[in-house]
């Protein structure tokens, strides 16, 4: 798929997305929360434009560079 990753930097769980497929968002706007050693990481969109993709819903676990959402 065409955009920018946004992948995990660490392994953890989803809390939430702050954004839905098709919102636009600018660079370093929160697009997930993700939870990793009892802490919660705000994770920064890595570009502007509009999220193509969210690829985990909250709860899921993912794995260090798992993409959780594409940006275009």
């Amino acid at each position: 798929m065409e955009g920018t990753p946004l992948t995990a930097p660490m392994p953890g769980m989803i809390v939430k997305y702050e954004k839905a497929e098709g919102d636009s968002v600018s660079q370093g706007e929160t697009v997930v929360v993700l939870e990793a050693m009892k802490m919660e990481n705000a994770l920064p969109a890595p570009a502007s434009g509009t999220i193509k993709s969210l690829n985990f819903s909250s709860g899921d676990s993912v794995a260090k560079g798992d993409v959780l959402a594409v940006i275009g």
